[in-house]
């Protein structure tokens, strides 16, 4: 009896390794086969390894800014980082890339850091940074065509207003700016403002919640911890596995926490479509930014609200009065509420909820600007009066990236500009 189930599990055991070496070799002759969300979950060397190899953002392209305010790790970019990019359309594939400058921001030759004043800062998420396009077609470097005044983009896709005050320290406030517009992106700001609240909370009582300000992704299983420097840790194989195991259970969490009523994420269909008079356009065509919507649930019901902004806003005008520069906060709307007249979401649901989230976050920005001498500049007019001059015609949103297109940089740019033309500038100088 001993005899045959030794035998069995034996053969089970050749069974594995057979498996596993066919899904070894075939993961490293494509490791592009890898979905993302799984490769996050990697141990960190292959992870690298497989990044370079497919030419996506890694940890070899950037750098650790050291941070004062006790939050996670933030990654820069390192000088000349080429970044590429690629977005999944209904026509395809698009692949492009963008150089980083000398400082590892998205500027042109036009916009360089290395001069003793800039009269413009900006900071902010992939909404002030450049996501497939063209640096000096960013709404910064446009807003410095229109001036006259010397800009600097100091945006990083992926993080939150507690990372851009960090950015804003280290770069920005070296350079004496005039202004410094902080560009609120509706969409996930929120998110990353309560994110980072939470991991401050958490790592007062000794946890932690995730590693880097740009990537907070969960985790269930710490693949790093489990492998260790154990020679699996290389196998792509094994570390496949332990990813798939790991959003398995994650996702069956989930599952358990809805069936009993807990906190769990909403499953969530944010596909809409603009339904203009003589064209409809698909939108948001990968359902990315899930969180959005979720956000906004939890925000109707009470969970969440929009104080988890305050700390960073009073920080941002103490900094304003400390160093004599004029604070301004620009607001960016998302692709549905520009087109508010034109959007048809696939959940009927979002047709009232995603609007009230727009109108809730807008009049608690404006009064909290208000209440700290900060300047609130609401882009969402003038968005919207442009989707309905030009609508399909042009469109100021990319369908599938769901970020500006040049001419949506352009309206955002046009907006500010004239706004700014009617602020009193700081002079640049730390006050006494």
């Amino acid at each position: 009896m001993l005899k045959n189930t030794l035998k069995t599990a034996l053969g089970w055991l050749i069974f594995a390794a057979i498996l596993l070496g066919g899904l070894e070799i075939a993961l490293r002759q494509m490791p592009e086969l890898i979905p993302l969300t799984l490769l996050k979950r990697f141990h960190h060397e292959p992870r690298l390894a497989i990044a370079q190899k497919r030419q996506l953002w890694n940890d070899a392209q950037m750098w650790v800014l050291e941070r004062d305010d006790g939050g996670p790790t933030l990654k820069l970019f390192k000088p000349f980082s080429k970044i590429f990019w690629d977005f999944h359309g209904p026509e395809g594939t698009a692949r492009g890339v963008t150089l980083m400058d000398d400082q590892g921001f998205c500027n042109p030759p036009r916009d360089p850091y290395d001069r003793k004043q800039i009269d413009i800062i900006a900071v902010g998420d992939s909404f002030t940074w450049c996501i497939a396009s063209a640096p000096e077609s960013n709404w910064i470097s446009q807003l410095g065509q229109l001036t006259g005044l010397g800009v600097y983009n100091l945006g990083r896709g992926g993080i939150g207003p507690y990372d851009y005050l960090q950015i804003l320290k280290h770069f920005g406030l070296p350079k004496h700016p005039r202004y410094v517009v902080m560009n609120i992106y509706e969409g996930n700001d929120l998110r990353d403002s309560l994110r980072y609240r939470a991991y401050v909370e958490a790592a007062r009582h000794g946890r932690v919640l995730y590693r880097d300000a740009a990537d907070r992704g969960t985790r269930e299983i710490d693949i790093d911890a489990v492998l260790g420097s154990s020679p699996l840790r290389n196998s792509y194989a094994v570390n496949f596995v332990l990813a798939v195991i790991d959003k398995a259970y994650e996702g069956g969490k989930n599952v358990v926490l809805r069936a009993t009523g807990g906190d769990a994420p909403e499953r969530v269909d944010f596909h809409y479509t603009l339904e203009f008079p003589d064209k409809t356009v698909p939108f948001n065509i990968q359902n990315a930014d899930e969180s959005e919507v979720r956000q906004a649930h939890r925000l109707k019901r009470g969970r969440i609200d929009f104080s988890a902004f305050d700390e960073a806003l009073e920080n941002f005008a103490a900094l304003a009065k400390q160093h004599g520069f004029t604070p301004v906060l620009a607001y960016s709307p998302s692709a549905y509420t520009a087109y508010a007249d034109f959007v048809e979401f696939d959940d009927p649901a979002l047709a009232e909820l995603m609007p009230w989230f727009s109108r809730s976050q807008r009049a608690y920005l404006a009064g909290k600007a208000k209440a700290l001498g900060l300047v609130f500049i609401d882009t969402t007019p003038a968005m919207q009066a442009a989707g309905h001059r030009l609508q399909a015609g042009e469109l100021l949103y990319d369908p599938v990236n769901v970020h500006y297109t040049i001419r949506g940089n352009r309206v955002f740019a046009e907006t500010l500009a004239a706004a700014i033309a009617q602020l009193p500038p700081g002079d640049g100088t730390r006050a006494p």
